[in-house]
């Protein structure tokens, strides 16, 4: 005889497991009884919605702390504009009231930037390890409001780790990611090595990338190796926009030219037919001052290492260089931000 509804299990029974039970239900979803708080000139109708809205999203946004343990040392690879110190935002605001909590609980994950550093790095974690411990704090309905991420990569861990990156679970509702390749990322920047990055293969050199040049321009097609990073993004879900964000000193600005000319023509294979394709999309540039640990060894007009040569006439190069060293400055960093988004394969 089947059991009624309201007939007790017996002891001796489990009781089934239900993750219903175990997990709290997020506030937001809760019926609960919330003051209109018409008071209040936020929504007695004193303020215009959109004038509220954009107050609340102000007091959510992400702002760069300023105390000594959070400010970043200056002559770092990782310190830059809009990276100079940890970030936080301040969560307080949705304690005001239930009704403020209602329009805003979603704001602090949107508005964050979630930012990793491959290489030359803030951090201590390692790997695919910073994604994958950052993101399993998040709760569902949090990780569903995250659709943007910025990764700084050198390129060494490009070629070898972001493939393996993108096939991660905490990545696939990302709809949009900037990809930022720094002054010291580029493979032994150290030396003053030329430029070279090439998304269809596994490995990059200067070498390898002006042979290929070479022979795009003589007809020959660059097969996409199913390892290699540029062809990664097929395994990101929901990716609609890449960004990438190049930058070197203003001794290899023509080599990054030339680079970023080259890269406007790429079309990384995405799915279903589609790719990725920066037609129509101009770039940006921008400049900065970088730190002293932007100096390779050896410099770039004289090719010594330590103190120039001293020649006469004087190589303009080498005078400001040794200006800029002795004042405790970097060189002049060009930064290119072009952008990549999904059409049809044949657009």
């Amino acid at each position: 005889m089947s059991k009624s509804p309201y007939q007790t299990m017996s002891s001796s029974e489990p009781a089934p497991l239900s993750t219903d039970l175990m997990l709290p239900i997020p506030i937001h979803e809760r019926f609960l009884v919330i003051n209109p708080q018409t008071s209040s000139p936020f929504f007695s109708g004193l303020i215009p919605p959109e004038i509220r809205d954009a107050i609340f999203d102000y007091a959510l946004t992400e702002y760069t702390r300023t105390d000594a343990e959070s400010i970043y040392p200056v002559d770092t690879a990782y310190t830059r504009p809009g990276y100079t110190g940890k970030r936080s935002i301040s969560i307080s605001f949705l304690l005001t009231c239930r009704r403020i909590y209602k329009e805003t609980y979603h704001l602090p994950a949107t508005h964050k930037e979630h930012v990793f550093w491959h290489g030359r790095s803030p951090t201590v974690l390692v790997g695919d390890e910073n994604e994958r411990y950052y993101f399993r704090r998040f709760t569902e309905w949090q990780m569903k409001s995250i659709k943007e991420i910025h990764l700084f990569t050198q390129l060494f861990w490009l070629e070898n780790s972001f493939p393996r990156l993108c096939a991660q679970e905490c990545l696939q509702g990302m709809e949009r990611m900037t990809i930022t390749i720094r002054r010291g990322d580029w493979w032994w920047n150290e030396s003053n090595t030329p430029l070279g990055i090439i998304p269809q293969r596994r490995h990059s050199d200067n070498a390898q990338m002006m042979k290929d040049w070479k022979d795009e321009k003589e007809g020959k097609q660059i097969p996409w190796d199913s390892k290699a990073w540029g062809s990664a993004f097929a395994r990101l879900g929901s990716l609609k926009e890449l960004v990438m964000e190049l930058e070197t000193s203003d001794d290899k600005k023509d080599e990054l030219m030339a680079i970023v000319e080259k890269a406007k023509t790429w079309r990384f294979p995405y799915k279903n037919g589609t790719v990725l394709s920066a037609e129509g999309l101009r770039e940006e540039v921008s400049t900065w001052q970088g730190p002293m640990c932007n100096w390779s060894g050896h410099c770039p007009y004289c090719g010594l290492r330590g103190k120039c040569k001293v020649v006469s006439p004087p190589n303009k190069g080498c005078e400001e260089r040794t200006r800029l060293k002795a004042e405790n400055k970097g060189p002049i960093c060009y930064v290119v931000r072009l952008r990549w988004r999904v059409v049809k394969g044949g657009q």
